[in-house]
């Protein structure tokens, strides 16, 4: 896929940014605005279904460890509710989530903590020709 069809694809693809720490939220919604994605942000499980249940998500990054619905649990039921929507789980490399729990659970991806910039962007990348390529 060439830059500018990913460039015209990213426009029109949402993505929900859900993690309880502000820093490394803002981190992750920086890099998905850059990238030309349309990007919402929630503190935690429960903000994030709560967008989810007004604004269609075509994505949905999520930590794991958060108060009230964790990542895991944000997982299920949004693979319940929305199967449609990709999510991809982010951690730290002592969470007791590995990445095949992860996938297992529905999982589209799992990026470990600390990540970088080009690991973001190739993920969600791949992840968006994935669905296209689905689509045709």
């Amino acid at each position: 896929m060439t830059t500018s069809s990913l460039s015209s694809i990213r426009s029109d693809f949402s993505v929900l940014v859900v993690d309880d720490e502000q820093f490394l939220r803002q981190i992750l919604v920086r890099i998905v605005k850059r990238d030309g994605y349309q990007v919402e942000e929630a503190a935690n499980g429960k903000e994030a279904l709560e967008k989810m249940a007004g604004k269609h998500f075509d994505l949905v990054i999520t930590d794991v460890k958060m108060p009230e619905i964790d990542g895991m649990e944000l997982l299920a039921r949004v693979k319940k509710e929305y199967p449609e929507v990709q999510v991809v789980v982010v951690t730290s490399h002592s969470s007791e989530v590995n990445a095949t729990e992860a996938v297992a659970a529905g999982a589209s991806q799992f990026i470990s903590k600390p990540f970088n910039n080009i690991e973001i962007t190739h993920t969600l990348d791949n992840l968006i020709a994935r669905r296209k390529r689905a689509r045709h």
